[in-house]
């Protein structure tokens, strides 16, 4: 029998766990990122203001599994935000014309993260005919934001993540006040503070689900449109940039190297026509020359396209949206470029 101390111990405890409870019922009925139930190949609805699903991995993996059995993609372009740009239109002219393009992007990607999904694709039968890496230096020294809503990979990607691991992510950021606020009450006011803490983005001028990407054609139309303005305007701390100074430090270390040679074995054992580009950073110095020397040493000097040290491009305001991000057409020039090189 129950003690009467003990069994009010147990009632207080049951009581004391029902805004728990109730807050992840909440969350896995309302499921505020899109992450709980079924995908149904739309990351950005109509009407929407914010977009739905920030994770940009969990969109990458869940718009494979739903267009796949339609598409059969068989060419993939990988690395961070700013491999955005290099679109899939711009990369198709270099393909097969019976090639199906899919573009795996995420913010912050690390090297890591880039052999993960091809491994992944590999042991799920996909048939990788072609692929596109866009590796930057900070690809190589990113930490792991595996306890960041917007950065943790997919469980079914990362052996580092579990399923119950990703919900508590995005659990906890559902936990912010202002989250609950913004699907109860959605405002403005609100969705600045989402925005300021990467729990909610813009929506893109445009987005192909098909191939997972996001149009800058709006952004690219503004800049271009009157270039020097839009950066005095938009981007005067730009404008003043002094050259970063060098030489750049070493970025590939020992288990970069590792990862790297995974990557290369991966993409030769499947016979995978493969194009490495290395993009220009405004007003920064080139790649370390034993960074570069290691590349080309692991995944093939006739594969690797380092434009780090282009000095036109390096030095071209005009090329760029914040000094890292590369406007659209100059992404198409180096992908042009690269292949032009290689035939």
């Amino acid at each position: 029998m129950m003690r009467p101390g003990f069994k009010k111990f147990v009632c207080r405890s049951l009581l004391a766990l029902l805004p728990v409870a109730g807050y992840v019922a909440l969350y896995l009925t309302v499921d505020p990122f899109k992450v709980v139930h079924p995908y149904d190949g739309i990351s950005i609805a109509p009407g929407d203001t914010l977009e739905r699903i920030p994770n940009k991995r969990y969109v990458a993996v869940e718009g494979l599994k739903y267009y796949n059995p339609e598409h059969h993609y068989d060419s993939f372009i990988f690395g961070s935000s700013i491999s955005s740009n290099f679109t899939a239109a711009a990369w198709k002219r270099h393909l097969p014309a019976d090639a199906s393009v899919y573009h795996f992007t995420a913010g912050a990607e690390t090297l890591t993260g880039i052999r993960d999904e091809l491994r992944y694709l590999l042991t799920h039968g996909v048939n990788v005919r072609h692929a596109l890496l866009i590796m930057e230096d900070e690809m190589f020294e990113r930490p792991k934001r595996y306890e960041e809503m917007p950065y943790v990979p997919h469980y079914d990607v990362s052996p580092e993540v579990s399923w119950l691991h990703f919900q508590r992510v995005h659990f906890n950021a559902f936990r912010d006040p202002y989250m609950l606020l913004y699907k109860l009450f959605p405002s403005q006011w609100v969705a600045d503070k989402l925005l300021a803490d990467g729990k909610m983005t813009t929506i893109p001028s445009g987005r192909d689900e098909v191939t997972n990407e996001d149009s800058s054609q709006g952004l690219d139309s503004i800049v271009l449109r009157d270039p020097d303005k839009f950066y005095q305007e938009e981007r005067p701390w730009l404008v003043d940039m002094q050259p970063l100074p060098g030489p750049q430090p070493l970025h590939i270390d020992e288990h970069n190297i590792d990862v790297l040679r995974d990557i290369a074995a991966m993409l030769r054992d499947n016979h995978v026509d493969y194009v490495v580009i290395v993009p220009p950073r405004f007003r920064s110095q080139p790649m370390a020359a034993l960074d570069h020397a290691t590349l080309c040493d692991i995944l093939g000097e006739e594969h690797v396209h380092d434009y780090s040290g282009d000095s036109t491009l390096v030095n071209d305001l005009h090329s760029y949206y914040d000094g890292v991000h590369i406007l659209t057409h100059r992404c198409t020039e180096l992908i042009d470029r690269s292949y032009a090189s290689q035939d």
